[in-house]
């Protein structure tokens, strides 16, 4: 089931985003009846694509998609950052 919602969330996230990059899926959790993805995307640079269109310089965004029980995305949102959890 995994690679089901792995899939589902990368296909999704370079359909919507319009990604030239890479989308790498770093956590699934269940949640409930559905699915929970954080994301790694490799976005080009809007910035420096608006001073320079031949530029072609890639930013690493994070992404959390939610997906329900028949693996439909519900919604996403971009992080600034993927907290790390701390050892004690």
């Amino acid at each position: 089931m995994f690679s089901k919602v792995k899939e589902k969330v990368k296909k999704f996230l370079k359909e919507a985003l319009e990604v030239e990059g890479e989308v790498k899926v770093i956590t699934i959790e269940k949640d409930g009846d559905g699915w929970i993805a954080e994301t790694e995307v490799t976005e080009r640079s809007q910035y420096l694509a608006t001073i320079k269109p031949e530029y072609r310089v890639f930013e690493k965004h994070f992404y959390v998609v939610k997906l329900d029980s028949k693996l439909e995305v519900s919604s996403y949102k971009r992080k600034e950052e993927i907290e790390q959890e701390e050892e004690v």
